[in-house]
């Protein structure tokens, strides 16, 4: 598990220049300490983001576990580790990935990536022009979240739109990420290939994706710590009514309190492989 087999020459950014001594020795590094890590699954993610971050300096960064079924799928998230988004900022952001109606401008060129690639780094700017990325359909994310440039990394973990997609965030005002960034991205997360593998996920991203948009978004909110009183206050809904939805989503994973679906969905449970 987390053999490091780095071959320095192969290093290249999209300028055609070597990454640095510095950075190679730097990633060497990153991959290395992760792979002694004694912590369960979740941490050792945790401890790579935060190495990484530092790496290519971005402010903040989410980890999900989806299935997308197709280019128009929103994905159907089973897992969600990040860091350095506040908990308003969270929620909008579980909100921005889970409309249906408007998805985010980047979407159908990530799922068209990922139908053809089984890994790929992109920063928003490959994916979709400026006028898109700061047009009216994108202003949840710059204005409303407060991040203006992100970077996408996607490893597919299966034939059925099963992916583990990692995104790293910098905020309004800041510059984009470069091409060494992007590569110093690729190849680190392209060394923990075990990491993404987190099989327990797999059958639960089926049981999410039936689920309805609002399901999602309130199982999200519980499944990260939220009480039914800090949902319904994130989403503008009544207690009643996410009461509700929460017993609805027992029902329908078959379990009948919250402590159990916490359970049903705890990341690294059991679940280190490698």
């Amino acid at each position: 598990m987390g053999s490091v087999q780095f071959v320095v020459g192969t290093w290249m950014n999209g300028e055609g220049q070597f990454i640095e001594e510095s950075d190679a020795r730097a990633m060497v590094r990153l991959v290395g300490d992760i792979a002694a890590l004694r912590a369960p699954m979740p941490g050792k993610k945790r401890a790579l983001m935060a190495g990484l971050c530092k790496l290519v300096d971005a402010d903040a960064w989410a980890w999900i576990v989806s299935r997308a079924a197709d280019e128009h799928s929103n994905p159907a998230v089973a897992a969600f580790l990040y860091d350095g988004l506040t908990p308003r900022q969270f929620t909008a952001y579980v909100s921005l990935m889970q409309d249906r109606a408007h998805p985010p401008v980047e979407y159908h060129a990530l799922n068209e990536l990922r139908r053809k690639l089984g890994r790929f780094t992109r920063s928003w700017d490959q994916l979709v022009s400026p006028e898109q990325w700061y047009g009216p359909l994108n202003q949840r994310l710059i204005h409303e979240l407060g991040f203006e440039h992100v970077l996408y990394s996607v490893r597919i973990l299966d034939d059925d739109g099963l992916f583990s997609g990692i995104a790293l965030m910098r905020r309004l005002g800041r510059t984009n990420f470069n091409p060494r960034q992007r590569r110093i991205v690729h190849i680190v997360l392209g060394e923990v290939d075990w990491l993404h593998f987190d099989l327990q996920f797999s059958n639960q991203t089926r049981e999410v994706r039936r689920l309805s948009p609002r399901l999602r978004m309130v199982l999200t909110l519980l499944v990260d710590g939220k009480s039914v009183k800090q949902a319904a206050h994130s989403l503008s809904l009544s207690d009643h009514t996410v009461n509700d939805y929460a017993k609805d989503l027992y029902r329908h994973f078959n379990i009948h309190t919250r402590a159990e679906l916490l359970r049903h969905f705890m990341v690294g449970d059991g679940g280190d492989i490698g």
